[in-house]
């Protein structure tokens, strides 16, 4: 498994006392900077806590955070904490969890029927809100907006999650649905692309500190080349694997053998219990343990629409559309709902997938990715409860869900040194929640604080900080949102103003 340490930097921002005056130059952190509790120490006593290494909760005896780190756990009563120490008392019923990550985090959106383009300021506080503290944002149209945010939250000067950047697609998908298999043409991802020009683009894009690489759209010997060079530059890799003729680019099987760290949304093409197709998965899922490759079901975008029509209480109990503009709003009710991204047919499948992996000792390779659909008024940050349901209705055990959240997409991405789990040495990014997730995953959308390198916020304050920000705010806005596509061969004065 390739490592990716997060970048050492990113503690600074956790010395706060020192960085107030740079935290109120930033808007977003105007709107909640009274409802932060912001410390160079924190003590949390009380309640429980989930660690994401075990599979049961345990009484908190105290955690001690101090710049932004963990410094103790289980900390005695007369434990020196020092005079400027907040300290967070919880009650009986609340329980202390890692931070959250996804593994597929999109921030794009497509209000104008002219392509996908990335909004993460405030798609990412309503991330950060609903406790995933870390995304990986699995393909980009606009890389630069991602790696500018990251910038501005790694200095100080906005509030959101650990921005884990991919770059753009590697592969035909750069020219979104145009493409629909690695055989059609893309002006950003040519049929005669070259292997040092695929070679080229890893080394660019791993000089701007992306974490790993999406692969879609890709053919067999681009997708061999793309992971060798990923390797060379410590990235890992993942794929989508299927493409839109309902065909495989590259199986499942040929992927394994290249050496790619995690497969998306499905194992294999068939949705029949034919025998044939059971000998099938048995073997792929086999293949995954023995290399270790982790697994994105997405089962929440699979179900999509019908799933959400099945579970309404469960799965939509906020209004999601008061986030947007109003005229936002407007251009998303004029579309109308969208169809269902798959059928039960195609949901099924992979939830017999998603356990096969399971039942066969693969829990730990089980990670959490949202992958939520951009047309509509529902959002990546609560799709990721929506996730977390999904994989508890199917089958799998609430702690099992939970470490699918936190340890394993940080051992995923190479992060586990990191975060992923409440231990000593560890970046302070934990989930104060109301309940008991063991008994109810549900409970695990109450969060009382989000605490992200050291610093706790109120979700409902983070909130109503995004409320009627997301999408154009009428016709003048619309350059902002419409997808352009760079080609692949930019001149050489093109290519260095990226």
């Amino acid at each position: 498994m390739k490592r990716r340490l997060l970048p050492i930097f990113i503690v600074i921002t956790i010395i706060f006392v020192s960085l107030q005056s740079a935290f109120y130059a930033s808007p977003a952190y105007a709107q909640v900077a009274n409802t932060a509790k912001i410390s160079a120490s924190l003590l949390i006593r009380g309640g429980w806590v989930f660690d994401g290494i075990t599979d049961k909760r345990r009484p908190n005896r105290g955690i001690f955070i101090q710049n932004g780190i963990i410094k103790a756990i289980d900390v005695p009563e007369k434990y020196p904490v020092g005079k400027n120490t907040t300290i967070i008392e919880l009650n009986d019923e609340q329980t202390v969890l890692p931070g959250m990550i996804d593994l597929h985090a999109h921030y794009n959106f497509d209000f104008l029927d002219q392509g996908r383009v990335e909004e993460v300021a405030y798609n990412g506080l309503v991330f950060l809100a609903n406790g995933v503290t870390t995304t990986w944002s699995a393909g980009e149209f606009n890389p630069e907006r991602v790696i500018d945010q990251r910038r501005l939250i790694e200095s100080g000067q906005a509030i959101g999650p650990t921005l884990l950047s991919s770059g753009p697609y590697f592969g035909g998908f750069r020219c979104e649905y145009s493409v629909k298999a690695a055989t059609d043409d893309c002006i950003a991802w040519p049929n005669d692309i070259t292997d040092q020009e695929i070679r080229d683009e890893v080394d660019y894009w791993a000089k701007k500190n992306i974490t790993s690489i999406k692969i879609k759209q890709a053919t067999p010997h681009e997708m061999r080349i793309i992971i060798d060079q990923a390797d060379k530059n410590g990235l890992t890799t993942t794929g989508h694997l299927a493409n839109y003729d309902v065909e495989y680019d590259v199986t499942t099987q040929e992927a394994i053998e290249m050496g790619i760290d995690r497969i998306e949304h499905q194992l294999m093409l068939a949705l029949s219990p034919e025998e044939a197709d059971i000998k099938e998965l048995s073997h792929i899922v086999s293949l995954m343990i023995e290399h270790q490759v982790f697994y994105g079901a997405n089962l929440q975008m699979y179900g999509s629409v019908n799933l959400r029509a099945k579970n309404a209480a469960e799965m939509l109990w906020v209004d999601e559309a008061q986030y947007f503009t109003p005229y936002a709003q407007k251009l998303l009710k004029k579309r109308g709902p969208p169809p269902p991204e798959s059928d039960w047919p195609e949901y099924r499948q992979r939830v017999i997938e998603l356990m096969a992996l399971y039942e066969a000792g693969g829990s730990n390779l089980l990670i959490v990715g949202t992958d939520e659909p951009v047309y509509t008024t529902l959002l990546p940050g609560f799709a990721y409860h929506r996730e977390l349901f999904a994989l508890n209705d199917a089958g799998l055990p609430p702690s099992v869900v939970l470490k699918a959240a936190t340890i394993n997409g940080a051992r995923a991405l190479g992060i586990d040194r990191d975060v992923g789990s409440v231990e000593e040495n560890k970046i302070a990014d934990l989930n104060i929640i109301n309940g008991n997730p063991l008994v109810d995953i549900k409970n695990v959308r109450n969060i009382k604080w989000v605490i992200k390198n050291g610093v706790a916020h109120d979700p409902k304050a983070l909130l109503e900080s995004v409320e009627g920000t997301i999408g154009p705010r009428d016709e003048q806005d619309h350059p902002d949102w419409i997808l352009t596509i760079p080609p692949l061969r930019l001149q050489p004065i093109q290519k260095t103003a990226q």
